[in-house]
């Protein structure tokens, strides 16, 4: 059983070595901001369409400019859902609403770019 003093001493220990690896981290600073709900749905669905993380994907769009997807099988799964879900609103209403042409038009510039790559 620890003593009231060792289990402090050990708590201390515990804080200053947490602080010690937060200083020693590569990336240990966070960037928040707000964004109105269609946004939000509309970012997530690039990131997800993306296959990569939050972090990557903002990342490479901020420091580069544009975003580099690696058509591998979780892309292409996410791509052939959009499409699906895409062919069963227009069924159904006959056209899409502009946050969906925007995601539509977001999942063809993927395409081409995967078609572009298999080319090569």
């Amino acid at each position: 059983m620890f003593r009231p003093e060792s289990l402090q001493r050990r708590t201390k220990q515990i804080k200053s070595n947490n602080k010690k690896n937060e200083e020693n981290r590569k990336r240990n600073r966070i960037l928040n901001f707000r964004v109105s709900e269609e946004e939000y749905d509309l970012i997530n669905k690039q990131i997800e369409i993306s296959g990569l993380s939050k972090q990557e994907y903002f990342i490479q769009l901020l420091g580069e400019h544009q975003i580099k997807i690696i058509a591998d099988y979780r892309v292409l799964d996410a791509i052939s859902k959009e499409i699906f879900q895409f062919a069963k609103v227009v069924k159904k209403f006959g056209k899409l609403n502009e946050e969906e042409q925007d995601v539509l038009l977001y999942i063809l510039e993927i395409y081409e770019e995967i078609k572009q790559e298999k080319s090569l």
